[in-house]
């Protein structure tokens, strides 16, 4: 209201008187401002246009124009802590009046604080480390052993909390017993029960207690089954003897090539013999020679006749020689694997004369040699013809060949009808 007043009656004449200078008076208030007015520039103004004895400009403007500019301070607050020291604080604004016109902020601290000082905080208790086991409160059979801690880590003071739990803690200590200990030991065997059935086989049972003396509290109990237990045979309750049932499908091959076994089966189940009945006779599997396709083709069928001057019988034609293990240069067949080998030899003689020759097997220079099978025939009415078969395991390279015994060339009689054949049966 002053400076509205001051502005109106002064004009232009205000604006300088304005200027933010230093005043003589701003140093003795306790809220200075740079923002004060030129109390001698204003009074000489303010004398040149209002009569001095204006008692109202000389107390109230001169004075209320500086004393009433800064703000006061506002109450002090709460202190920061309920306990021990915190601090508190109070503010001002600059507001009495705010700068305006361009007018300059206020200068020095909005906000001031103290220490303040209450009563001591509260100390909560907590517990110190567990004691040590105590020793045993007893010598013998059982007693208790202790252990302790105190509230006292730190003490709890000023209304502070007590330690939560237990300042003690016990447990078992086991000793020697104090008295002399007695063992158990088994009264005699009961006599054996009747049998569990009436017939078939069942049980019987006997039983015993551990009553010879009855162990006390610290003795050991007796060793050994409480209870036992024996077969009783009976009368049966009936009687049926086992039978086979049909036999199974024959299975598949035992080797994919060659020659192998197959297996077919059979149970006792038609009927299941009871526990006095008799099994069933007979045998509950059955084999059979299953063939197959020769895992090497080895055979020959050769015809002829050509005896060489180690009497070999070199059968000069062929009609077949799979595997070209036969050699119509010297009349021998060598095994291209092991295996199991079948051969035939067939030789006619002329009527009123005898053959005989021989199967034999060894090496290529017919070291070693054994008689495979031999043939011997005579004919006194006209030509007949005599054959050898046999059966025999060869290993590679080994040979076989037909032998004659040493009769005249001119005895053996038509050629095409003298043979010799082997095949391979089994490789090995």
């Amino acid at each position: 209201m002053f400076l509205e007043s001051f502005n109106s009656s002064f004009g232009c004449a205000a604006q300088w008187l304005l200027a933010p200078t230093v005043s003589s008076v701003a140093p003795s208030r306790r809220d200075s401002s740079t923002l004060v007015m030129n109390v001698a520039a204003i009074t000489t103004a303010m004398n040149s246009y209002v009569p001095t004895e204006n008692l109202y400009f000389n107390k109230v403007i001169k004075n209320d124009l500086i004393l009433k500019y800064l703000g006061d301070w506002g109450e002090w607050s709460s202190c920061s802590v309920s306990c021990s020291n915190g601090t508190k604080t109070r503010t001002r604004t600059c507001s009495n009046p705010p700068p305006s016109n361009s007018g300059l902020n206020c200068t020095g601290p909005k906000v001031e604080s103290k220490i303040c000082s209450n009563q001591l905080c509260p100390v909560h208790g907590n517990w110190s480390d567990w004691s040590t086991w105590s020793g045993c409160s007893a010598t013998c059979d059982v007693g208790i052993r202790k252990k302790t801690r105190t509230c006292t880590n730190p003490k709890p003071e000023r209304s502070g909390d007590y330690c939560v739990g237990e300042p003690s803690e016990y447990t078992g200590c086991f000793n020697e017993p104090c008295g002399a200990r007695t063992h158990g030991n088994w009264s005699d065997w009961s006599q054996w029960s009747g049998c569990s059935v009436s017939c078939d086989v069942g049980l019987r049972k006997r039983a015993r207690t551990c009553t010879n003396p009855k162990p006390d509290r610290n003795g050991d109990y007796c060793v050994g089954e409480s209870t036992e237990y024996t077969v009783c045979p009976n009368e049966p309750c009936n009687v049926i003897d086992g039978g086979c049932s049909s036999w199974g499908d024959w299975k598949s091959c035992s080797v994919t090539c060659g020659v192998g076994q197959k297996l077919r089966s059979r149970t006792c189940t038609n009927p299941s013999p009871t526990l006095y009945g008799k099994t069933c006779d007979g045998d509950y599997a059955d084999y059979a020679v299953c063939v197959n396709t020769p895992c090497h083709a080895v055979a020959f069928n050769a015809y002829g006749k050509n005896v060489l001057l180690n009497r070999v019988n070199a059968f000069s034609s062929v009609i077949f020689n799979e595997g070209n293990a036969y050699d119509v240069s010297t009349g021998h067949f060598t095994a291209p694997v092991d295996g199991i080998y079948h051969f035939t030899a067939q030789m006619c003689v002329s009527a009123n004369n005898s053959i005989y020759f021989y199967i034999h097997k060894g090496s290529a220079t017919m070291s070693g040699v054994v008689a495979l099978k031999y043939s011997y025939n005579y004919n006194y009415n006209g030509p007949s013809c005599t054959s050898a078969s046999c059966y025999v395991k060869l290993t590679r390279n080994e040979h076989v060949w037909v032998l004659m015994y040493g009769q005249d060339t001119s005895e053996i009689w038509d050629v095409s009808s003298n043979s010799f054949t082997g095949m391979l049966i089994q490789e090995l």
